[in-house]
């Protein structure tokens, strides 16, 4: 099987190198940035921390159109660590895009993913709230490999990657599997999207013993379906991740799934209202009688106001009600006023 997959790989950098022609097209590049920026009230009772400024995120980037075949970008993401940093720089893009045909582009290095990413954009506020997908880590935004987006037709898109299955904050695991990816978006008509999405990952099951090393494969699904018209846009999603606490911590039987649904209306240019509500849960394992996530399985419900103020600049003011499963965990609400700008 693993021939297959070093065939596939050997054939995309095949494509590339065989079709690739020289054009007499002027290069041209752009700088790019975007900064999430809060500040935000906890009305919980007994939070500890009454309010605080955020910067969450800050993005810093290049492109660069060598031709009209090739383009190379590369993305620095500024954000908080895994070991415990306030702001950690990581590479988010450093990718090399080769549109071999109007219908089909080939991508290699680390670029972003497809799991959440239509979710994400039909959300629109990134800068509030990560995609459901994303939040709960059923899978990560970006990684390094390999990716084909393919033009099936007007109506179909279908994109395959192999990527590490780490995420761009870490490097491959010990046991040197790959993440195998398809990402299938309909239109049927106008207005109307439809995707289905699935990955799979063998990997160390993190909940055996110390000295016995046990494979699990971690396996994603994702579906969607949305509406848009020019005044309003509804969207809903369901997520399932099959044996595994994350995309990249495997164990046996542990299955997450969340379900999002979000809306939005347009009041003019520069006002619109939207609301969220999104549902995490777990399964309950063998002999167990509480999921096994309980303490984490919460209802939540997100509900504001955004004005644009020019483009490149949205403010958004917004409230987050979270509502825990297990009932020893006090609700909390939090008054959130959001800042979004880039270039």
């Amino acid at each position: 099987m693993k021939l297959n997959y070093t065939l596939f790989v050997a054939l995309f950098f095949l494509l590339l190198t065989v079709n690739a022609q020289d054009t007499e097209e002027t290069p041209k590049g752009k700088v790019t940035g975007k900064v999430f920026f809060n500040y935000h009230l906890d009305l919980t009772e007994g939070a500890e921390q009454d309010g605080a400024f955020e910067l969450n995120r800050s993005y810093l980037g290049y492109q660069y159109k060598i031709n009209n075949k090739f383009t190379a970008k590369i993305l620095l993401d500024a954000g908080k660590g895994s070991g415990g940093s306030d702001y950690t720089l990581f590479i988010k893009n450093a990718k090399l895009d080769y549109k071999a045909s109007s219908n089909l582009t080939l991508t290699a290095g680390i670029f972003g993913l497809k799991q959440f990413k239509d979710q994400e954009k039909f959300w629109g506020y990134r800068y509030l709230y990560k995609a459901l997908a994303d939040e709960y880590k059923f899978g990560t935004s970006a990684d390094l490999g390999v990716m084909a987006e393919i033009k099936a037709s007007d109506k179909i898109k279908i994109t395959v990657l192999i990527v590490n299955g780490e995420g761009f904050k870490r490097l491959q695991d010990q046991t040197g599997n790959n993440r195998y990816g398809i990402n299938i978006v309909y239109e049927p008509i106008k207005n109307i999207t439809l995707k289905a999405y699935v990955d799979t990952m063998k990997g160390l099951d993190i909940d055996t013993e110390e000295d016995v090393e046990k494979e699990t494969t971690v396996t994603n699904y994702a579906f969607f379906a949305g509406y848009k018209t020019s005044k309003f846009r509804i969207g809903a999603e369901y997520n399932l991740m099959q044996n595994g606490v994350t995309f990249n911590k495997p164990s046996e039987d542990k299955d997450l799934q969340g379900l999002s649904f979000y809306a939005t209306y347009n009041i003019n240019e520069k006002w619109n209202v939207f609301g969220r509500f999104d549902e995490l849960s777990s399964n309950t394992l063998s002999g167990e009688t509480i999921n096994w996530n309980f303490s984490k399985d919460v209802s939540t419900y997100i509900a504001g106001v955004e004005y644009r103020v020019i483009k490149g600049i949205n403010t958004s003011l917004n409230v987050r009600y979270f509502d825990f499963k297990d009932t020893s965990i006090n609700e909390e609400t939090l008054v959130y006023l959001n800042l979004e700008f880039f270039f």
